[in-house]
């Protein structure tokens, strides 16, 4: 159990903070910027998740969402789970930004003599 939360948050709640974040699901590997996420969303998942932290550590994260306090709170629920947001940072029009995608905390392994297939569209 980390030092941030008084219980495991449920899976559920993170599927409905991923979705109205503008995700199709924990499986969703698009590569986003904080600028991306839907903030305004955060009033049907936030009280959800918040009963879940240390009441020291509500006050903290949930004082005022902004985006880049939504992609701590995405670091902290994601390992709970079996996924990790990684993090890059990308040049953009001349500008150096941060963009974050969501990945499985461990790769996936092939069985011996496995195949992998890929396909290009």
């Amino acid at each position: 159990m980390s030092k941030l939360f008084r219980e495991t948050p449920t899976f559920d709640i993170l599927t409905l903070m991923l979705t109205e974040l503008g995700f199709t699901g924990v499986a969703d590997t698009k590569i986003f910027s904080a600028n991306e996420l839907k903030v305004d969303s955060s009033d049907t998942w936030a009280p959800l998740l918040e009963p879940f932290y240390l009441p020291c550590k509500a006050k903290r994260y949930f004082d005022t969402l902004s985006p880049c306090r939504i992609i701590t709170l995405l670091r902290h629920v994601l390992p709970f789970h079996g996924f990790r947001l990684q993090s890059y940072e990308r040049q953009h029009l001349g500008k150096k930004r941060t963009v974050y995608q969501i990945h499985p905390a461990t790769p996936h392994i092939l069985p011996e003599g496995g195949e992998i297939r890929v396909m290009f569209l």
